[in-house]
């Protein structure tokens, strides 16, 4: 059985499609400065946010979420993918043009 097991495995590595970890190009990152990080006492929470998305966000949470999946990190909540995303994000000009984009898309405000 642990031949069966082997070729098995073997076949599945060969025939799943590879991931290209470098999809995006590289942008420059805003540096910000390290700030200490408090180690939160045992039992307390983050404050609780509540937050309207469209569905190419949930999407695009979904893509993350399966990405890290990729690389070993089971059952990633959509908070956690949410702070991924938040810490990863590059404060530059093109924030500016991706926001005019989602305003676009929300009927409710004026341009």
């Amino acid at each position: 059985m642990a031949s069966n097991t082997k070729e098995l495995l073997s076949r599945l590595k060969t025939s799943l499609p590879r991931v290209d970890e470098r999809s995006e190009p590289e942008r420059p990152l805003h540096v910000f400065p390290k700030l200490p990080v408090e180690k939160a006492n045992k039992g307390s929470r983050a404050p609780k946010l509540s937050v309207s998305l469209y569905q190419q966000d949930i999407d695009r949470l979904d893509t993350i979420k399966d990405f890290m999946k990729s690389q070993g990190f089971r059952n990633l909540s959509d908070s956690e993918a949410l702070r991924l995303a938040c810490r990863k994000v590059a404060i530059d000009g093109t924030l500016v043009e991706v926001y005019k984009s989602m305003q676009s898309e929300d009927g409710r405000r004026k341009q």
